[in-house]
């Protein structure tokens, strides 16, 4: 499983910041130009070959800079289908409520009917002209622009609301070097810990200073390292011990770790990106849970809700975790309410000797609508985050994690096990998923069908 650390460079060296600066200036050019040629259908082992000569830059660099062109140009195509579908629902949405609208069964608030059929039909305009391009792409192959820097900050600076050496900076402000095990775990870019200091150190090979015919200067600038994580950095770096050699000596063996480094606001950040053994395990769908006690989890955007159960598919006991601020804050404060609430999640399962984890297997999209305040909040990424982050937790834990289909579990827990354990509706919706993961079958309750004779109407 991929873990990502982040760090922070913390040095005064004007003269070797500036140094840094050059060397991500050329760093993202040579990324640039690389994602153009492979625009242009040019073989990637010629760009790699062709790179050190039109930047001075090493063939590992070259073949860094190749990479992320790559990585970006998938990505893109990935999207397309997605992104289309998102075009394509908010048009259902706006057509939708131009016929409201026109047709009196809804009445503007704050304008008059003409201006906001005006503003819906101009956005209609704009959302087909936008599903045409997609679609062109997807059909020809093609990707869309990409704008180095940012979409919005590209626009900010045609209006002139930032100057022209703030755009280049947003262009200019990554580094990347990959693993490699047998170089010490990086070759371009190494982390290093000093015993004497007691301080770690990021060494980066500068080739724009390289003297001909001999290896590349480093720079060496002292790196933040948070507490918590201060021994786990410290043991990736130094290496472990394997054995001596011949002559008596340790041999080392390094674990390969991918460093990036990102520039925002003046301020360096490091972050470093390696493999992390796990010892849990998600399950496939047909795969039985093993273990006495399985925790169904309902996932909400202002609350988690789990549910324990036995192996027979019995209620044991359930508890909600709240996390209201998670629909209004912003993404770091986010990040930290999320990781901090599912850590309060996995610590009480732990205390209830709880071994697997049900979760549910959401297809996330966005419930699309002309209001922003409406978009922002119903957007899927917290839900997302959330999910993402238990299963993550868990897996370093070592719980087997198993994802269902959420078909339904909130009715069926509303009518069949809400009244009966005395639970909330998402306590009683964890509960279906958990006797789900079990492989349990829910009978339609004879509530629900009583209900659906008194009150469905015959056509």
């Amino acid at each position: 499983m991929k873990m990502v650390r982040v760090m922070k460079i913390v040095s005064n060296d004007e003269s070797q910041l500036r140094l840094l600066d050059e060397l991500m200036r050329v760093f993202c050019s040579a990324k640039r130009y690389a994602f153009n040629r492979l625009l242009e259908g040019r073989n990637t082992k010629e760009i790699i070959k062709h790179l050190p000569h039109q930047f001075p830059l090493n063939k590992r660099y070259a073949e860094d800079a190749v990479l992320l062109a790559q990585s970006l140009i998938t990505s893109q195509r990935e999207l397309l289908p997605m992104r289309l579908e998102d075009v394509q629902a908010k048009i259902e949405k706006t057509v939708k409520k131009i016929d409201e609208y026109q047709y009196g069964r809804k009445t503007p608030k704050n304008i008059d009917l003409q201006t906001c059929l005006d503003g819906l039909h101009r956005r209609l305009e704009k959302l087909k002209s936008k599903e045409d391009e997609l679609q062109r792409h997807l059909d020809q192959g093609t990707v869309p622009s990409v704008i180095f820097g940012g979409k919005q900050h590209f626009y900010k600076r045609l209006k002139g609301n930032i100057t022209n050496e703030e755009w280049k900076d947003l262009r200019t402000n990554q580094l990347y070097a990959r693993g490699d095990k047998s170089k010490k775990g990086n070759l371009n870019i190494r982390l290093v810990y000093d015993d004497n200091t007691y301080e770690c150190y990021v060494e980066i090979a500068n080739p724009l200073g390289q003297p001909k015919g001999k290896h590349a200067p480093r720079l060496r600038l002292p790196v933040s390292v948070p507490e918590k994580y201060e021994d786990e950095i410290i043991n990736l770096v130094m290496g472990e011990q394997v054995g001596v050699n011949a002559k008596g000596k340790p041999m080392i063996q390094y674990q390969p770790y991918t460093v990036e480094i990102k520039r925002k606001n003046g301020e360096y950040y490091v972050h470093l990106i390696y493999e992390e053994e796990v010892y849990g395990r998600e399950l496939t769908y047909d795969e039985p849970i093993q273990g006495e006690r399985i925790a169904g989890i309902d996932i909400n955007i202002d609350r988690i809700a789990v549910s324990i159960i036995s192996k027979q598919g019995n209620f044991l006991q359930s508890k909600v975790f709240y996390c209201h601020e998670l629909e209004y804050v912003r993404a770091n404060k986010r990040n930290n309410i999320v990781g901090e609430t599912v850590r309060d999640v996995y610590n009480w399962l732990l205390q209830e000797n709880v071994g697997a984890v049900v979760i549910e297997n959401i297809q996330l999209r966005q419930q699309h609508d002309t209001d922003k305040k409406f978009n922002r909040f119903t957007h899927h990424f917290k839900k997302k985050k959330l999910t993402d982050t238990i299963i993550r937790r868990g897996l370093r834990l070592g719980f087997r994690i198993k994802k269902v289909n959420p078909a339904y579990t909130s009715v069926i827990g509303r009518f069949k096990y809400m009244k009966k354990y005395g639970l909330s509706v998402h306590e009683s919706a964890a509960f279906v998923i958990g006797r789900r993961g079990l492989g349990y079958n829910e009978r339609l309750p004879k509530e629900l069908i009583d209900t659906i004779k008194k009150k469905v109407k015959h056509h």
